[in-house]
């Protein structure tokens, strides 16, 4: 980490503390410090410029609100990326309007969930995404991808929530595994 991003870190701490205390030009200052970065962040998630800017707005009530959350034992900045990422899922599932998925190999639907990665040259990844059962790899790109949560996944792929708990887990270990390899 460079000099001026250490300092910039320590700034959004220093600056977060004052929140803490209800200091109105600290969170003034600490949205100018930060909310170019947020929004990029929550735009790649939410892919849509009015709603990232909604969530950002979001992000920053919540974070003049919940200040006092912020226990000082990580980085600051990694605590308003986590609020940033947890608001922009949640508002995710709140205007995507999942299209049924038959319990039949859907491959039109997994082709496209990993475009993305395909579009990122994540290699690797993807090689060892095609190890796993198509139905593991399934639940795995809708959950982390899209932002599905499992009792969505549950209902989409008809199965128990347990199986589909099972799938995403084993899934994710198969998957460390291969890319240690």
């Amino acid at each position: 980490m460079s000099v001026g991003e250490l300092e910039w870190c320590y700034q959004i701490n220093a600056l977060l503390y004052r929140v803490q205390k209800q200091d109105k030009q600290a969170l003034q200052s600490l949205y100018e410090l930060t909310s170019g970065k947020l929004l990029g962040l929550i735009f790649r998630i939410v892919k849509d410029e009015p709603e990232a800017e909604d969530v950002l707005q979001d992000v920053f009530i919540k974070v003049w609100l919940q200040a006092n959350q912020y226990d000082g034992k990580g980085s600051a900045w990694a605590w308003l990326c986590v609020m940033a990422r947890n608001s922009s899922l949640d508002r995710l599932r709140k205007i995507q309007k999942h299209p049924h998925v038959s319990t039949d190999e859907d491959e039109e639907l997994l082709n496209s969930l990993t475009e993305e990665f395909d579009a990122h040259n994540n290699i690797a990844l993807n090689r060892c995404l095609y190890t796993l059962k198509n139905q593991v790899r399934k639940s795995i790109l809708m959950s982390y991808l899209h932002g599905y949560s499992h009792s969505e996944l549950v209902k989409t792929m008809s199965v128990p929530l347990g199986t589909m708990k099972a799938w995403i887990r084993r899934g994710l270990q198969e998957l460390k595994l291969c890319l240690e390899a």
